[in-house]
């Protein structure tokens, strides 16, 4: 009886070909989309993490298109790795819709071709709306740096639960092992909204993420969101190569991350160095002041046995 493995490779391959690059079923269901799941941050709890109550995790995301025919025999998941390496780098995509303007974001996994521990893209896509706010990052209130920090803060939640968890962002297992070559942001601007203010706009975002990669951008809050943004920015610098900006199709700016790491070492080690400085000053200082203050002392009770 003819069947898949009857047929010449060749076609066998033209086959997986149009299988693997195809988007999840999930992501074409409005039925699927609209169950989803909010997840309150509790600083006791390992499994949350801070500022993601802004998103709303799909609760159904599809298998991969491969993921049926790499179970059916070990010739035909061989067949299919192997045409998976010979069509080039793996590539995710996930879209953050902000439906309502309000700030709640919404992803959906489009494109899944196989679950992989290393992934060479990872492409997200973020339409941005005309808005009054001035920062991409920035959810509630008009110009509030308070939202600007915890929008921030949400997109830092989400590339960090991917990395610990995978494709199903709700697991409680955690993957060790998941490394991504590429995280490609792209924001996707109405077509209404004017070049020149999306070229200034995106200027902001870049030297945003200048400064926060180099550990610039956090000196005025508490200690405990510079600690826990330190500790994600370890955490993501060990797991992604390069990061890049697009805006509407157009590349903006890479960094290579381990680049980004040594500056920030530098940085680090140079504010250390003058802390130590200040410190020493500071204490040269009141050396000084309790020097002069126990001579002025010595003096006073002399003057006063003299009067006597």
């Amino acid at each position: 009886m003819p069947g898949l493995l009857t047929i010449p490779r060749e076609i066998r391959d033209e086959i997986y070909g149009f299988i693997v690059p195809q988007d999840l079923a999930s992501s074409k269901s409005r039925e699927l989309q609209k169950e989803r799941k909010r997840i309150t941050y509790d600083p006791e709890d390992a499994d949350t993490y801070f500022g993601e109550e802004a998103v709303r995790y799909p609760v159904h995301t599809s298998l991969p298109p491969t993921f049926s025919l790499l179970q059916t025999s070990r010739q035909i998941r061989a067949e299919i790795m192997d045409n998976l390496k010979r069509l080039g780098t793996i590539k995710y995509k996930v879209n953050l819709t902000d439906c309502k303007d309000t700030g709640v974001i919404s992803l959906t996994w489009i494109s899944v071709p196989c679950f992989k521990d290393k992934i060479g893209v990872l492409e997200a896509h973020s339409r941005i709306k005309t808005r009054k706010t001035s920062s991409v990052f920035s959810f509630d209130g008009e110009n509030d740096p308070e939202s600007s920090v915890y929008g921030f803060s949400t997109c830092l939640a989400l590339a960090q639960r991917f990395v610990e968890r995978g494709v199903y962002l709700l697991s409680k297992k955690k993957r060790n092992k998941m490394h991504i070559g590429l995280l490609a942001m792209h924001l996707d601007f109405d077509p209404d909204i004017d070049p020149e203010a999306v070229d200034e706009f995106m200027g902001h975002c870049c030297q945003f993420l200048d400064e926060w990669m180099l550990g610039d951008t956090w000196g005025g809050y508490d200690i405990n969101a510079k600690e826990r943004e330190e500790a994600q920015f370890r955490l993501l610098s060990g797991k992604i190569d390069r990061l890049q900006m697009f805006s509407n199709g157009v590349f903006k700016k890479e960094w290579v991350v381990a680049d980004v790491v040594a500056k920030r070492d530098l940085n680090q080690q140079e504010q250390g160095r003058v802390a130590a400085e200040r410190a020493a000053s500071v204490a040269r200082t009141v050396q000084l002041h309790q020097g002069l203050n126990e001579r002025l002392g010595i003096a006073g009770t002399e003057n006063s046995g003299a009067t006597m």
